[in-house]
């Protein structure tokens, strides 16, 4: 077999995930310094989960079936570095608003070919795809640490600069990628080969309501991807404390991971579920009247591996229990679409309403009870089928 091009995939992987550790803990920090209010942060913030819905569909389908995947990989890489560059005249809200929607809509859509593609490149070897994408958590973790460290102590690089040197980085890297023969579509694109359409998915026993808890799950997110580094930053904490928080969250969220299989064994899917809300209404709460705590605070980030890291897992063994093998693609593209997708959409905009009319209170209390309410259809979940056992 030819050698496998690690470090070159672990390096695309280290980068493009390193463009989220800056964006998601200081996008709405940056906003904020330009003058711009909670509901713009909220707007634009919202475009990046709405471009999760339409790009990658869209790339799939433009791609699918060419002979040269690494091009349509490159294509989507660069575009995202043109659309990107409108971020550096950030104070024309307008401009930024177009920018935020190119940029997000290939940036988003690359990543599913960007999967397939190292699947495909890995062929038989695809044990060690954990191996490379562990390189994109390391790469949200130095990013978010280090760039709040750069921050506390010498106001800088501005988010645009740092960003920016990592979208690049990524497309720079992309290239040296070796080049493939035609992959198949990392997405559904029609019910071929006895896959079942999506209308007829969405109402199996147990679908609606396992969508129902992704969804309210995601709302519950909101405040907390937006303003959590405002929420501590306007209650005493430095900038790169607050950055080694969201790293340790992510460094909780991979010990979890090296251990799902284990959990598995010992914690059924759909309790997994009912666990990882339930910590989630916990951390918010804990977030919106103790943010001051420090000691608290890294007890929330540590119990991001059960309220992300596990809810995660459990979501992807509840796709095999309720989808079977034909129709698992589907299953995926439901959760991702209407769960993640829409309910990312309402979280952003909601979570801006909330932290203009109340504050980092109001916000995270609200989010509190939209993970609490995911617990209705969590347990409803359990009565209901599909192709295993809830």
């Amino acid at each position: 077999m030819p050698a496998l091009p690690y470090w070159r995939l672990s390096g695309v992987y280290f980068f493009y995930y390193a463009v989220v550790g800056v964006f998601t803990p200081y996008f709405a920090r940056w906003m904020e310094g330009l003058g711009h209010g909670a509901l713009a942060i909220s707007v634009l913030f919202a475009l990046w989960y709405a471009t999760r819905i339409v790009g990658p569909p869209l790339w799939a389908t433009l791609s699918r079936g060419s002979a040269q995947p690494k091009r349509w990989l490159l294509l989507g890489l660069w575009l995202a570095v043109l659309g990107f560059l409108g971020f550096f005249g950030a104070g024309h809200l307008g401009l930024l608003l177009v920018s935020m929607a190119v940029f997000s809509l290939f940036f988003n859509a690359v990543l599913p070919q960007l999967e397939a593609f190292t699947l495909a490149g890995l062929g038989e070897r695809k044990h060690s795809y954990g191996r490379v994408r562990l390189w994109g958590s390391v790469g949200f973790i130095v990013l978010a640490v280090g760039y709040g460290w750069l921050l506390q102590h010498y106001s800088g690089p501005d988010l645009p600069w740092a960003m920016g040197a990592c979208i690049l980085a990524t497309a720079l890297i992309a290239i040296s990628l070796p080049a493939q023969r035609r992959i198949e579509s990392p997405l559904p694109l029609d019910p071929a080969d006895g896959a079942s359409p999506l209308s007829v998915l969405i109402r199996r026993p147990g679908v609606p309501a396992f969508i129902a808890v992704v969804f309210l799950m995601q709302v519950s997110f909101g405040p907390y991807y937006l303003f959590f580094t405002l929420q501590l930053e306007r209650h005493g904490h430095a900038t790169d404390v607050i950055g080694q928080l969201w790293g340790l969250g992510v460094v909780a969220e991979i010990v979890l991971f090296m251990y799902a299989a284990s959990v598995l064994k010992r914690v059924s899917a759909a309790r997994l579920l009912q666990l990882a809300l339930a910590v989630t209404v916990l951390r918010w709460v804990a977030i919106a009247v103790a943010p001051d705590s420090l000691p608290l605070m890294i007890v929330v980030q540590l119990g991001h591996a059960i309220g992300f890291g596990a809810f995660h897992v459990a979501c992807m063994q509840r796709i095999v229990e309720l989808f079977d093998e034909a129709d698992r693609a589907g299953g995926q593209s439901l959760m991702f679409s209407l769960g993640s997708g829409v309910g990312g959409v309402v979280a952003a905009v909601l979570a801006g309403l909330l932290w203009s009319s109340g504050g980092g209170l109001y916000a995270f209390v609200v989010g509190a009870g939209f993970a609490a309410l995911g617990l209705v259809p969590a347990f409803w979940g359990l009565r209901s089928g599909g192709v295993g056992r809830p």
